[in-house]
């Protein structure tokens, strides 16, 4: 099961977003196994840079019995 997306917060100027990634915990049962899929998935992190200043916070990782829920943060800093 895997499952994913990408949520705009700033519909009309479209300068937030949060993308997300929901698997289960047959296919992530530990670290090195989330490691894996942060890497394959997600961006690099970095602090604000560039015109206009873009960021990209870390990954985030939240575990219930059964899923595992990725999710990163990343937009434009007005």
């Amino acid at each position: 099961m895997r499952k994913y997306g990408i949520k705009v917060f700033d519909r009309v100027l479209e300068t937030r977003q949060v993308q997300w990634l929901l698997v289960s915990v047959e296919e992530c049962p530990d670290e090195p196994a989330e490691q894996r899929i942060i890497r394959m998935h997600f961006r690099v992190p970095h602090t604000v840079w560039t015109s206009p200043p873009a960021f990209v916070e870390p990954v985030i990782v939240r575990r219930t019995r059964s899923r595992v829920l990725f999710f990163q943060r990343s937009g434009i800093a007005l």
